[in-house]
């Protein structure tokens, strides 16, 4: 952790690493224009990157240049049990290697908090009609990964900076949502940006925050563990501006479907999506991830909100504490991350999409992309039309 720059964040006992300065010095006036990715990522840089290099990687972001790699941390590390647990397998192998060579196999943990969710090995064998279905899923589930399980919840007592959630607590990305992103971490006396790396593509779902949240391989999420920087260019920040607000009776679903289609045909694959404007402001939490739930099904690699009322909203419905919860909108707010601070945002491209164009719509699990207006299920031959009208007649009368 580096010394420039660390002041004393107003109203806590915590510090930060004032970004906003560190690129100013550089380019006065520029912090103001930086996209809000950028902004959590030169904070990051400001805090850990090697002074030598720091300038060089800050013009980066500043000029939109992508001509030189620059290190960034992830404060954590989350898995599923599948990749989770073979990160952890190479980590036990180590410690094996360093005693037969006479050390203290204590010593290797991993460097970042990790968090490993058990969610990817339940197979449904007991229907929902059967009032015991859950617990016999979870009788056969501890059955056949018994060994696994019992490695598991080893490495949660072996090593340190280790945190299991053992199965039966629900889906990786929601449990990440609603209890393990503190969007603001504090570490050693310092606040600063929660950020992670998942094993899995949906990662993103926690990008609602205001939380850079990314899906990687099992190789970067180990080497990120071990402390390493994951090395990156500057990705294409592109802003997707919503309007208007979806009209009665159409849901998230309906909204995600459409934006899908839209943002596929707008070839976003690879780059880091913002999405801002009143449309955005007006959706509630749930709305938002689930929009960047679907970020690999547009091929995008991030799909990011700002942090604003609804974030603050949002984390006491769920139940964090109140001294973090004050944080957090007190670093946003200090930091330029509240969305009030991003209104002079500049993005090298821009999409509009209206929310109120959206009406209802199907899709299939295999081809999301590949939506179906509900209205037009007649006239495609899905629907016989006069059960369609019955339909309609029959909600309008109730």
């Amino acid at each position: 952790m580096n010394t420039d720059y660390r002041k004393p964040l107003p109203g806590t006992p915590l510090d930060y690493f004032d970004a906003q300065a560190a690129v100013d010095a550089i380019a006065p006036g520029a912090y103001a224009t930086l996209p809000y990715t950028s902004r959590v990522l030169a904070e990051n840089l400001v805090r850990r990157c090697n002074p030598a290099t720091l300038t060089d990687s800050l013009r980066q972001l500043i000029e939109r240049k992508r001509d030189l790699d620059f290190p960034w941390f992830p404060a954590r590390v989350v898995c599923h049990d599948i990749l989770g647990q073979t990160a952890l397998v190479d980590l036990a192998g180590l410690r094996d290697a360093i005693a037969d060579k006479g050390g203290d196999p204590a010593k290797v943990n991993p460097v970042v908090p990790v968090q490993l969710i058990v969610d990817h090995s339940l197979a449904v064998e007991c229907g929902g009609y059967d009032p015991d279905a859950f617990a016999k899923n979870r009788a056969i589930e501890d059955r056949r990964n018994e060994d696994r399980f019992h490695f598991i919840d080893w490495t949660k007592l072996a090593f340190e900076n280790v945190d299991v959630i053992p199965p039966g607590n629900g889906i990786m990305h929601q449990i990440n949502l609603e209890k393990m992103s503190p969007v603001i971490y504090q570490q050693d006396g310092v606040a600063f940006p929660d950020t992670c790396v998942g094993t899995d593509s949906h990662t993103p779902h926690v990008d609602a925050l205001g939380v850079i949240a990314i899906g990687v391989g099992g190789l970067e999420a180990e080497s990120v563990m071990l402390g390493r920087a994951s090395w990156m260019r500057l990705p294409d920040i592109i802003g997707v501006k919503l309007t208007g607000k979806p009209q009665p009776g159409i849901t998230a679903t309906d909204v995600v479907l459409a934006l899908t289609e839209f943002l596929r045909n707008q070839r976003v694959v690879g780059a880091w999506l913002e999405f801002f404007g009143e449309g955005a402001a007006a959706l509630t939490i749930g709305d938002r991830a689930t929009i960047s739930n679907m970020c690999p099904e547009y091929g995008a690699t991030a799909a990011m909100f700002y942090i604003d009322a609804q974030t603050i909203d949002y984390l006491r419905l769920t139940g964090r504490e109140e001294a973090q919860i004050a944080l957090v909108e007190s670093y946003a707010r200090t930091t330029g991350l509240w969305a009030d601070a991003l209104t002079t945002a500049q993005y090298e491209r821009v999409l509009e999409f209206d929310l109120s164009s959206v009406v209802r719509n199907m899709a299939g699990p295999s081809n999301p992309h590949k939506r179906l207006p509900v209205a037009e299920l007649a006239a495609r031959g899905i629907a016989d039309e006069a059960k369609l009208e019955r339909g309609k007649g029959e909600q309008a009368q109730g």
